[in-house]
This record gives structure tokens, C-alpha cells and sequence, in this order.
């Protein structure tokens, strides 16, 4: 008589083609994933940091009167908009020898963020009509290095982020989604092979005594780059948005530009931190120790002995609405008798699997639950 197969000879039989799928699917979302990460990571590196270290740099360099040659403001329409660059060339002395010059500012090329191409042209050209010297900003140790105008343009830079953060952050976020799936697989899977618990990102593992957690950066990257989309959003219409011309005579501009870019940055920089952060925890009869890491590098620790435990809890941490669906994240917090309250597990989503977690760990390390 044949034996009918076990139900866990039947998976393992199936497992090959299972991962050969998932495989195939990891490598689909990594292409899809690099176009993305490439034009946030390539803005960042070819565009936003040579503009910040060309702008530090330049903050040292010498005024020098400079006579012009030429200049002009060009205009490329196309149906929806038009930009505009500042051309010009210039003629200055330094130490009795003469330089020739054509860079206008720190950010080459043509744009239509705010009026600085316009304002800037305009009063190139007069000076041009007037026959009237500018000054120009000279590199001290490299005399043939000049600009006319060493401003950062704060709006444009801001713009440039946004591509950054938005595309770079939903490019790197799917990569480091598609590297470690088997990592973040095995990690909720105990010694005795069974799962410990679910619905969290990262993994759990028993020791003798107690658990090990680690909550890896990057966890629940889709909510927290929809917030960075959110955040970046709003500093972008508080630097760009012409506030002079659509503020009420009641309202100043620099309070609408401070509400929406510090709205916006405030949303910005805490979606980064969320997606940055990792968290690293023992916690057995000996008492508890975490590791908060930002990027890596260490930004938090406590280490706590076992009597001073009181107990552990679940509490809300956020709450995510979407259209009529309200979604609950909860984390695990260690009550010490001193009333300090120290997170030991976090981004659990849904009540029923924080609870779940809840006791298992309870269980594996005797601590008090409520």
C-alpha cells in the first residue's frame, strides 16, 4: 500500500518551484526598481551635492569688478511653459592680468523656478546698456575661476530633492525590498522551527532564556515613502509657489513659505528617520538591551537589568487612514519600575498580532504582560 505523503514532504516538493517564482519576480521588481533608484541617486550625486560644495566654495572666494562683453536672457517656450537662461561673458583684472569669464551662476543651465533667471538677465543687460562694471566673485587660488552670482537658490535645490527623495527613495526602497525577502523570511521563525509570530517587519528569534529582535531599516517602506512623497510635496510648494503674488494683504508670504516648508520638512525628515532607523533587542532573564542605529551608525542604547522590568505592554504608536480603512500600528514597550517606558518591538501592524506578539514574547521570557 503507498504511503500518502506528508503535508510537509508535499511543500518541500513544491519549495523549488515556489522560490524559482519568487526569484523571477525579485528580479522583475529590481528592474523595474533601478530606472528609479538611478535618477534619485544620479540627481543626487551629479546635481544637489556638486551645487552644495560649488556654493561652500565659493563663499571664500573674492569680489572683483568685472567689465561685461556680453549678455542676454534666452527663452525656450514649448506649450505648457517657458524657460530661461542667462548667458553672459566678462572681462576682470587680477593682479594686473586679465581673465575672461562666461559662468553666470552656481547652477548652469536654463529653468523657470521663480523669477532668478528673469530678475538676473534684466539686470545683466542694463549693466550691458550702461556700460556699467559688475562684480564678479574669484577663486583666490585659481584666478581663471569666476562667477557673477554665488547664490544656492534655495527653490531650485529644493526641487531637485524632491526627485531625489521621491524617485531615489521608491528605487532603493524596492531594492533593498528584493535583497532581503529570505532574510526577513527566516526571521520569524523560532529555534524549534515554528513561527513565533506575524504581521511585523523584521524577525524574532528564541534564546535560551528570552529573544532576539531586529526591526531593520527600511520596514513598511511603501507607507513611510508615501509620507516623503507627502513631505516633499509641501516643502515644494512652500519654496516654489510664488506666495508675493497669491497672499491676501492679510497673511504674509514668509508665514505661508514657513508653514508649508516647515510643515513639509517636519514630514520630510521624520519619513526618513522612519525609514533609516533599525532597531536591535535582547531581552531574556537578564534584563534588556536595545541599539538604535540610524544609517548604521549608533544613535540610541539602553541596557536594563531584569528586576527593574516591570512589565510589558502594547501600545498605539500611529494610526494610517485610507479612504474609509483605518489602519493601527502598534509597538511593545518594557515598563520600568521607574516609569520608564523603553520600545522593544514596533511597527506591528494590526491589534491581533501585536497581542499575539505580545505573548509569545511573555511567554519565552517570563516578564509580566497586560
Amino acid at each position: 500500500m503507498k504511503r500518502p505523503s506528508s503535508p510537509s514532504t508535499t511543500r518541500g516538493a513544491r519549495n523549488p518551484a515556489a522560490r524559482t517564482g519568487k526569484r523571477a519576480g525579485g528580479w522583475l521588481l529590481g528592474l523595474f526598481a533601478l530606472p528609479f533608484a538611478a535618477v534619485g541617486v544620479g540627481m543626487l550625486l551629479l546635481s544637489v551635492l556638486p551645487t552644495l560644495y560649488d556654493w561652500a566654495r565659493v563663499q571664500w572666494w573674492q569680489p572683483v569688478p568685472a567689465t561685461l562683453v556680453t549678455a542676454r536672457l534666452e527663452t525656450s517656450r514649448s506649450s505648457k511653459s517657458s524657460s530661461y537662461t542667462v548667458k553672459a561673458s566678462y572681462r576682470y583684472q587680477v593682479a594686473g592680468r586679465e581673465y575672461q569669464g562666461d559662468r553666470v551662476a552656481i547652477s548652469g543651465g536654463g529653468d523657470n523656478v521663480g523669477d532668478f533667471q528673469e530678475a538676473l538677465g534684466a539686470r545683466l543687460e542694463q549693466a550691458l546698456r550702461d556700460g556699467a562694471p559688475v562684480q564678479v566673485w574669484v577663486s583666490p587660488t585659481d584666478p581663471a575661476q569666476a562667477v557673477i552670482d554665488r547664490s544656492l537658490r534655495p527653490g531650485l535645490l529644493a526641487l531637485k530633492m524632491v526627485f531625489v527623495v521621491v524617485f531615489g527613495g521608491v528605487g532603493v526602497g524596492l531594492l533593498v525590498h528584493v535583497l532581503r525577502p529570505a532574510r526577513a523570511a527566516q526571521g520569524l521563525v523560532g529555534s524549534n522551527g515554528q513561527p513565533l509570530t506575524a504581521g511585523m517587519p523584521g524577525r524574532v528569534e528564541r534564546i535560551p532564556g528570552g529573544v532576539t529582535m531586529y526591526f531593520p531599516a527600511g520596514r513598511w517602506w511603501g507607507l513611510k515613502l508615501a509620507l516623503a512623497l507627502f513631505g516633499a510635496v509641501f516643502l515644494a510648494v512652500g519654496a516654489l509657489v510664488p506666495w508675493e503674488q497669491e497672499a491676501s494683504a492679510d497673511v504674509a508670504p514668509w508665514l505661508l513659505r514657513l508653514v508649508f516648508g516647515g510643515v513639509g520638512g517636519m514630514v520630510l525628515l521624520g519619513s526618513f528617520y522612519a525609514l533609516a532607523n533599525s532597531l536591535r533587542v535582547r531581552l531574556d532573564h537578564n534584563g534588556l538591551r536595545t541599539e538604535r542605529r540610524l544609517l548604521g551608525l549608533m544613535l540610541q542604547w539602553h541596557q536594563v537589568p531584569g528586576p527593574e522590568i516591570a512589565r510589558l505592554r502594547v501600545v498605539e504608536s500611529y494610526a494610517v487612514q485610507s479612504n474609509s480603512r483605518r489602519e493601527v500600528y502598534f509597538r511593545i514597550v518594557a515598563e520600568l519600575c521607574s516609569g520608564k517606558k523603553i520600545t522593544v518591538a514596533q511597527d506591528l501592524q494590526g491589534r491581533k498580532d501585536a497581542d499575539r506578539m505580545l505573548a509569545a514574547i511573555g511567554s519565552a521570557t517570563g516578564y509580566p504582560v497586560r
